[in-house]
């Protein structure tokens, strides 16, 4: 068992900006962040691709396998997305793209953003009149409560199997 006290500790000091300006206007896949579903093709997101899909994207961050994206304005619905495919994609500029360091597992990570903790600190943080904002400087002063990267990992897989357990039943 674990037996060390978990830290609170600021995203500032694990988590940064990893988008890349799609400057070269490469022919990469185009997705969307969903509240439900995370990285979606646009395709799949959007009929026909969506009002972009033969837009110029060279303001769109590329997104390396490993890194989140959200939607500054969505993700108080939970608009955020993990990307786990063996490729680089784009998404919009109006999304925060960022990766976190070795001292944080991104499956325990994952679970938390999904997290009433989460919702919490964006409504402590997120700023704006009519519609609210929780830009990447916002996320870097969240904080959270850690284990160790190890004792992370570990809860990280059994929220990933509970998950994979629910989903099973629902579909019964």
């Amino acid at each position: 068992g674990f037996t060390d006290p978990w830290e609170q500790r600021k995203f500032v000091d694990f988590v940064e900006a990893s988008g890349i300006r799609n400057k070269d206007n490469l022919q990469l896949e185009s997705y969307s962040v969903s509240n439900d579903r995370g990285f979606v093709p646009q395709d799949e997101q959007f009929e026909n691709g969506g009002t972009m899909r033969d837009a110029d994207k060279t303001a769109y961050w590329i997104v390396e396998p490993g890194s989140f994206a959200y939607n500054p304005a969505r993700i108080n619905v939970g608009s955020i997305g993990y990307q786990s495919t063996r490729k680089n994609v784009i998404v919009s500029s109006l999304y925060e793209v960022f990766k976190t360091d070795h001292s944080c597992d991104d499956r325990f990570l994952w679970h938390w953003f999904k997290s009433s903790l989460f919702t919490k600190q964006i409504e402590m943080l997120q700023e704006g009149g009519v519609r609210l904002y929780f830009f990447f400087d916002k996320l870097q002063k969240s904080e959270i409560w850690m284990p160790n990267v190890d004792e992370q990992r570990i809860i990280g897989q059994q929220f990933d199997q509970l998950d994979s357990l629910i989903t099973l039943h629902q579909r019964k």
